[in-house]
C-alpha cells in the first residue's frame, strides 16, 4: 500500500525534482535562424507540455501553443516565467531551465514524464462516473482539457435507459471532438441517481461498461473513476452486487476493470447523510439552523441515495462485507481523497475532509485492512472556491465544504492522470 499526501507546494518540489519537462537549449533561441515552427512533433511530447502548463503555470506561463526546435532539441519557451521546456532527440530525455538555471536541467527519461502526465499509451477506455444529484457535466472541464490539451478521442456521453435496459452513447452540443462511439474516454450518465439505491446505479453501471467496449472493439477492460457515489456504484458491480431496477438478481462482475480510481468517495458513508435523512428527537436542530443546506446541488436529505449513504445503512453493510463479497484482486484501487475542511462526525466532533466526507471515509484502504490488493492513496487539500459552500452554525461557527470541487481542482487533475498507467 503506498499512503502519500501532496499539497501544492510539495507537487512543484516534487514536478521540479524528479520528473519535468523536457529538453531544450537555451542558447539556442539566441539564433532566430535555428528556430522555427515544428510540424512533426510527437503528440506525446505537445500532450506532455501542454499538461505542464495547464497544472503547474508557477512555472509555464503563459500558455504556449506551438513548439520550436534547434536540433536536437524540441522545445517551448515561456517569457512570463523565463522558462524553457524541452526533449532532446539525443537522448530522449526532459529538460528545464528556469530563470535561476545557469544550464538546463536533466529531468530524466521522457517515458516516465508521460506516464506521469497521462500522455502516454492508453490501453483502456476510461469511463468518469458522477456522483449523487449530478451527471456528465460535472467533468465538463476536465474533459475539455482530455481533448484540446492532451489529444485524447472523447468517445461521448453513455446513458442508460431504464425502460428500454440500453445505453446510448451521445455527444454534448458544445464540445467538440466527440465521436459517439470509439474513444478514449467516456462521461456517464445514471438515469436518476437520487432515487436509484446504489446497487441499481451499480447496474446501469455495468452495462454502460459493455457498452462502451462494444464501441470500442478489441477493448476488454475499462478503467473507472468515480466522484463520491460514483465510485460506490462501481464497487456495487466489482463485487457482484449490482441489479436492474426492477430485477433482484445480481449482475456478475465480468472481469472487464482495470483500475477503480475513487475521488472522495464515502466509502463508509457520511455523518451529513444520517443527520439530514432523519427528523426527530436531536437531529431536528440541524434542520432548524439550516446545517443540511451544507449538503451539495441541492440534495433531497429524504432520498434513497442519500438513506443509502448513512455510516449504517444496510447498503453499505453489505458493500463493506468484503468476505461475503470481495474486490476483485486483479483490479487495482487508488482512493484520491479531498482534505481541507473539517468534517463534522458528530454533534461536535470534527475530523479531517473535504467538509462532506471524512479523510477516512474517503480511504478504501480503511475498509479492505491488509487484503492483498493493489491499493494506494493519496490526500489533496482542496482550496475553498466559489463551487463549494459554506454556512454558520451556532456554537459550531463556520463549517464549508470542498466536496463538489473535486472533479474541478486542479490537483486532483493532476493525480488522476498520475494514475491512469
Amino acid at each position: 500500500m503506498d499512503n502519500q499526501q501532496r499539497k501544492n507546494n510539495s507537487l512543484l518540489v516534487h514536478v521540479l525534482g524528479l520528473l519535468i519537462l523536457v529538453t531544450f537549449c537555451k542558447t539556442a533561441s539566441a539564433d532566430d535562424s535555428a528556430v522555427k515552427a515544428d510540424t512533426a512533433t510527437p503528440p506525446g511530447i505537445v500532450c506532455m507540455m501542454n499538461w505542464a502548463q495547464t497544472f503547474y503555470p508557477s512555472l509555464f506561463s503563459p500558455p504556449v501553443s506551438g513548439v520550436q526546435f534547434a536540433s536536437p532539441y524540441i522545445y517551448r519557451y515561456y517569457p512570463g516565467t523565463n522558462a524553457y521546456v524541452g526533449v532532446s532527440s539525443t537522448d530522449n530525455h526532459v529538460y528545464y531551465q528556469g530563470p535561476s538555471d545557469a544550464t538546463p536541467r536533466d529531468m530524466g527519461d521522457l517515458s516516465l514524464l508521460l506516464k506521469e502526465s497521462g500522455c502516454g499509451e492508453k490501453p483502456y477506455p476510461i469511463i468518469f462516473v458522477h456522483g449523487i444529484a449530478s451527471s456528465a457535466d460535472t467533468w465538463a472541464t476536465y474533459r475539455e482539457y482530455l481533448i484540446n490539451n492532451a489529444g485524447w478521442t472523447f468517445g461521448g456521453i453513455p446513458a442508460f435507459n431504464p425502460a428500454a435496459k440500453t445505453v446510448t452513447i451521445s455527444c454534448p452540443a458544445d464540445s467538440m471532438g466527440c465521436t459517439g462511439s470509439a474513444g478514449n474516454f467516456y462521461t456517464a450518465n445514471f438515469s436518476d441517481n437520487q432515487e436509484l439505491p446504489l446497487d441499481v446505479q451499480g447496474g446501469e453501471l455495468a452495462v454502460i461498461i459493455q457498452a462502451v467496449l462494444d464501441a470500442n472493439p478489441g477493448a476488454t477492460k475499462v478503467l473507472l473513476i468515480g466522484h463520491s457515489t460514483g465510485g460506490l456504484a462501481a464497487r456495487e458491480y466489482l463485487q457482484g452486487l449490482a441489479r436492474v431496477f426492477d430485477s433482484s438478481t445480481a449482475i456478475p462482475y465480468r472481469d472487464d476493470v482495470a483500475r477503480l480510481i475513487t475521488i472522495g468517495t464515502p466509502h463508509q458513508g457520511s455523518f451529513w447523510a444520517e443527520t439530514c435523512h432523519v427528523n426527530f428527537d436531536i437531529f431536528d436542530i440541524f434542520d432548524k439552523v439550516g446545517i443540511c443546506d451544507l449538503l451539495p446541488y441541492h440534495i433531497d436529505s429524504n432520498s434513497v441515495s442519500i438513506r443509502d449513504l448513512q455510516p449504517s445503512s444496510s447498503a453499505l453493510d453489505v458493500l463493506n462485507d468484503l468476505t461475503t463479497h470481495p474486490l476483485p484482486a486483479n483490479v487495482s484501487y487508488v482512493s484520491i481523497i479531498g482534505t481541507g475542511q473539517p468534517t463534522l462526525t458528530g454533534l461536535v466532533d470534527f475530523k479531517e475532509g473535504d467538509g462532506i466526507v471524512t479523510d477516512t471515509s474517503q480511504n478504501l484502504i480503511a475498509v479492505t485492512g491488509e487484503l492483498p490488493l493493489e491499493l494506494k492513496s493519496a490526500k489533496i487539500d482542496i482550496p475553498f472556491r466559489e463551487c463549494g459552500n459554506k454556512i454558520k452554525v451556532p456554537v459550531i461557527g463556520s463549517v464549508g465544504q470542498t466536496h463538489t470541487c473535486e472533479t474541478t481542482d486542479i490537483d486532483v487533475g493532476a493525480e488522476i492522470l498520475r494514475n491512469l498507467q
